[in-house]
C-alpha cells in the first residue's frame, strides 16, 4: 500500500510541477552510426594522349596545263602513264585501258557517258588528257 501512495505521490509531483522538471535539452535519439563525409579529391583534367594523325592527302588541285608538258592521251597512254594521273590508281588505269580496247575514246563527252571512272577522278583529270 505505501508503495501506491509513493507512486501516486510522484505522479502528482510530475504533473502539478509540468514544465520545470521537463527536460531542458533535447532528447536523445537513438544512435546512429556516424559517417564522416567522403571527401573527394579534385578531378585532374583528363588529357587524351597526344596521338599523331597523319596528314590527310590533298586533293591533287589540277595541275595546270603549262606544268605538264603534254597531255596524256587516253586512248594511247600506257598503263604506267595513266597511274601518273591524279586519282587514277591501278584499278581505274585496268578499267581505262579496258574500256578503250573494245572502242577508242572520241572525245571528253565519250569518256564521261562511258562511267569509266568516277565523277571526282573525271574532274581531277580533264585538263590533263587528251583523245
Amino acid at each position: 500500500m505505501f508503495a501506491k501512495r509513493f507512486i501516486a505521490a510522484a505522479v502528482l509531483i510530475a504533473f502539478t510541477t509540468g514544465a520545470s522538471l521537463a527536460q531542458t535539452t533535447a532528447p536523445v535519439s537513438p544512435a546512429k552510426p556516424v559517417v564522416p563525409p567522403v571527401v573527394v579529391a579534385p578531378a585532374k583534367p583528363v588529357v587524351p594522349p597526344v596521338v599523331a594523325v597523319p596528314a590527310k592527302p590533298a586533293v591533287a588541285p589540277a595541275v595546270a596545263p603549262a606544268a605538264v608538258a603534254a597531255k596524256t592521251n587516253l586512248n594511247t597512254a600506257s598503263a604506267a602513264d595513266l597511274d601518273k594521273l591524279p586519282q587514277i590508281g591501278e584499278a581505274r588505269t585496268k578499267a581505262i585501258i579496258a574500256a578503250r580496247t573494245t572502242k577508242k575514246f572520241k572525245d571528253w563527252a565519250d569518256f564521261t557517258a562511258r562511267n569509266v571512272v568516277p565523277a571526282n577522278a573525271e574532274a581531277a583529270i580533264k585538263d590533263l588528257v587528251s583523245f
